[in-house]
């Protein structure tokens, strides 16, 4: 029964990563950009909860989707002041890339000065919990299960289906021609940030609601969501999906015999693990503007 309850922890913290690693990959895929800011945007999420939900003291079913949205709204932001100056500048991706190492840093600090460096909690006490037998499972579980479910298969119709999801993917597969062809970029380059910020505001008030926020937050859980973009195959949505419930579950079961102190261990051994066997990941240069 323990592997059996390691194996659904694995699960929720699984869908939490890949809500995280396909906001990230949708973002590069789009953008081209190695958003590693996106740390920054995911624990602003968490901030943005807690401010709704305990100073503002809205309730909770406000206070979620308020986060979320200024998650999204935020990320967005970060497009238009870090990486549109510099796209009009032609900055390489080299750039790119410091640019955002920049912004996370100064986010960090920004979150430690005004809010501190010790753990936010959003609520008191423990979380309602529903025992199936000899497991049990606490309403994170449940909630990220839910959201799973759900947030996958709408942003898989809404790439595929609608105008913008197209305009997406043909802006992914080929910008050059797709400006020519009428899209506009800039504006296209919000909607991608939105949309990627928003999946990891999803994952942050679930996360935050339950163990808290910090200024490092986003950092440590951006480095497994990448860790799952590699795994599962850089430029693939599913594929980075995938990856971070992979992940999720491999952190869990290894606590049947290793101390949680390891953890970070085995997301490198796994990382290390793929790069010399497998290094175009699980399901190899498949592109998202042709497989979603």
């Amino acid at each position: 029964m323990l592997l059996l309850q390691l194996f659904i922890n694995g699960l929720a913290s699984g869908a939490l990563y890949a809500l995280t690693a396909v906001g990230f990959a949708l973002i590069y895929n789009g953008t081209r950009i190695f958003h590693i800011a996106h740390g920054a945007v995911f624990t602003f999420g968490g901030y943005a909860l807690y401010l709704c939900a305990v100073p503002l003291g809205l309730p909770w079913i406000v206070a979620l989707p308020a986060a979320i949205l200024a998650t999204a709204g935020f990320g967005a932001l970060m497009d238009a002041l870090v990486y549109r100056p510099l796209r009009k500048r032609s900055t390489g991706p080299a750039g790119m890339f410091i640019a955002s190492i920049g912004a996370l840093t100064c986010a960090q600090a920004v979150y430690a000065l005004v809010f501190g460096t010790d753990t936010v909690n959003l609520h008191q006490g423990g979380l309602p919990t529903f025992d199936i037998g000899e497991v049990t499972v606490t309403a994170v579980h449940v909630i990220a299960a839910i959201v799973a479910l759900v947030v996958f298969p709408v942003l898989q119709l809404f790439l595929s289906r609608t105008r913008w999801g197209r305009a997406i993917r043909a802006l992914a597969d080929n910008p050059r021609l797709a400006v020519v062809r009428g899209i506009d970029a800039e504006r296209l380059y919000i909607l991608i940030f939105a949309l990627g910020s928003a999946l990891a505001g999803l994952a942050v008030v679930i996360l935050a609601f339950d163990l808290g926020v910090r200024p490092d937050l986003g950092f440590t859980f951006m480095f497994v969501a990448l860790v799952a973009v590699i795994v599962g195959g850089v430029g693939y949505l599913p594929g980075a999906a995938a990856g971070g419930f992979l992940l999720g579950v491999t952190q869990n079961l290894s606590l049947w015999q290793l101390s949680g102190r390891w953890q970070d261990v085995v997301v490198f051994g796994l990382l290390l693990a793929f790069l010399a066997l497998r290094p175009q990941g699980i399901f190899g240069h498949m592109l998202v503007t042709r497989r979603v």
